[in-house]
């Protein structure tokens, strides 16, 4: 599991601990960390001879060269037509910059922007990567007269900073990127891929991880990341509560212990905001559009997968009436259609999701392709739920699909997250995608676990660890 520093960092204060303390404190607490990628944070200096603690990869941005700045105009080459001018300002001064991204080609001609569009700017005697070259294969910005036009700087792509492997256009930013800010302090990051053990379903997830280091470092989780609740986000909406509209009904508790809805209507699907896609990119999730960013963002945050239905699909399926979502065993050879585009051939053992009319999804592994989100999606029935985790398991490795959704469900995650998962995705859809959440949720919960009641004594402590702690440090 990939969890970018600066992810974590909005949960606990991480001052004054390196990336590799915070990789050994995990390791040394069974969260082994494979690999840590420098994305633009400064990577460590080791003297010659001296052994790397761990595996380590990526690129450090100069906070002197590379910098946020701004294009203000899109010109035509003299000599070159695939090729532009940007008229840019870094924050210090005015720059011409040639570039050939096809991105803002669209941009040529059309005079002084009104909204001026921020990227990433890198200065002459910048070291990148080579957005061009196969694999990773640093460079330094020198200059040199292309097609009769002097160039000596550059606006970067992800590829040439390290982010993806992505080089078919450049950044732009969020409209809020500082210009002539050193790119560094404004998106610099590092990346923690960590092996999360079967029996660690807690941990599968930001704030899982937060909560251990804050354990470890005896500092304040953040539990809400400094977001308002999702009730806070509840603005103007039609009395017609989501229970009036959707039922649910559960024919195997034991498969499917809680199955939670919530509804958003009036969403507007586009492209999630740059720095909730670098987030995403980092995690290693590509993104898709806002509201699916928004179920992927709320499930790696806090550890419970989501899927996102068209509900005006599931309400032309149920001939406009009250929508009734039921999870049921699949039957031998039953078909479903899946996000994959695959079709794909269910046996009793799997689990799935239905209306009245048939298969929507195949239980927490993927969703199915008849009722996905579409650019036209404008109103959005919500799901959380608990699986049975051997099931899920077995389906995942029955139809070779891992996912997000089966990596973690497999691992068992407590139904209690469904509820809190559904309310941080519907948060994050009517952040990025407007629209209005619904009145209450749709909670169907006919198993909920007992929870578990363990008796200790400070005598007991004493005797298993061998040392002293008192009833305060114990509770801690």
């Amino acid at each position: 599991m990939k969890i970018p520093l600066s992810w974590l960092k909005d949960f606990i204060d991480l001052s004054g601990l390196s990336v590799e303390d915070i990789a050994r404190k995990l390791t040394l607490a069974g969260m082994e960390v494979d690999e840590i990628l420098y994305v633009g944070l400064p990577m460590p200096v080791y003297k010659e001879g001296e052994k790397h603690e761990f595996k380590t990869n990526g690129i450090g941005w100069d906070k002197e060269k590379l910098v946020v700045a701004e294009i203000r105009e899109v010109k035509a080459h003299p000599n070159a037509d695939k090729l532009t001018l940007l008229d840019l300002y870094d924050g210090q001064q005015d720059q011409v910059v040639l570039t050939g991204a096809p991105n803002i080609f669209h941009l040529k001609g059309t005079g002084k922007l009104e909204k001026p569009i921020k990227v990433a700017y890198a200065k002459e005697g910048t070291t990148l990567y080579d957005g061009h070259a196969e694999g990773q294969v640093l460079m330094t910005l020198k200059r040199a007269k292309i097609r009769g036009v002097d160039s000596y700087s550059m606006v970067c792509s992800e590829k040439e900073l390290g982010i993806t492997d992505e080089s078919d256009g450049i950044i732009i930013l969020d409209d809020d990127a500082p210009v002539g800010m050193p790119l560094a302090d404004y998106m610099g990051d590092a990346v923690l891929d960590i092996s999360i053990l079967p029996n660690m379903a807690r941990n599968a997830n930001v704030i899982g991880i937060a909560r251990e280091l804050a354990a470890m470092l005896g500092r304040d989780l953040k539990t809400d990341g400094g977001r308002q609740t999702a009730d806070g986000q509840r603005s103007a909406v039609s009395s017609q509560s989501v229970k009036e509209l959707v039922e649910i009904e559960i024919t195997d508790p034991e498969l499917n212990p809680r199955f939670v809805v919530g509804l958003i209507c009036n969403v507007e699907i586009k492209p999630s905001p740059y720095q909730i896609q670098r987030r995403l990119k980092l995690a290693g999730v590509r993104p898709i559009n806002n509201v699916v960013d928004a179920t992927n963002y709320a499930m790696i945050e806090y550890g419970e997968p989501l899927h996102a239905f068209d509900y005006d699909v599931l309400k032309k399926r149920a001939g406009d009436k009250k929508i009734k979502i039921i999870t049921r065993a699949a039957k031998d050879g039953e078909k479903l259609k899946t996000l994959d585009g695959n079709e794909r051939t269910l046996t009793a053992m799997n689990v799935l999701v239905c209306d009245e009319k048939g298969s929507l999804s195949l239980a927490g592994v993927m969703g199915g392709s008849e009722s996905e989100v579409t650019e036209s999606t404008k109103n959005i029935l919500l799901e959380g739920a608990a699986w049975n985790f051997i099931n899920i398991r077995r389906t995942a490795k029955q139809h070779n699909l891992p996912s997000e959704a089966s990596f973690r469900f497999s691992r068992g995650i407590h139904p209690a997250m469904a509820e809190g998962g559904v309310k941080l995705g519907l948060k994050y859809m009517a952040e990025w995608a407007g629209g209005a959440i619904a009145p209450d949720l749709v909670d169907a919960y006919p198993l909920p676990p007992k929870d578990a009641v363990v008796e200790i004594t400070i005598n007991d402590v004493k005797r298993w660890l061998g040392i002293d702690l008192t009833l305060e440090e114990i509770s801690n």
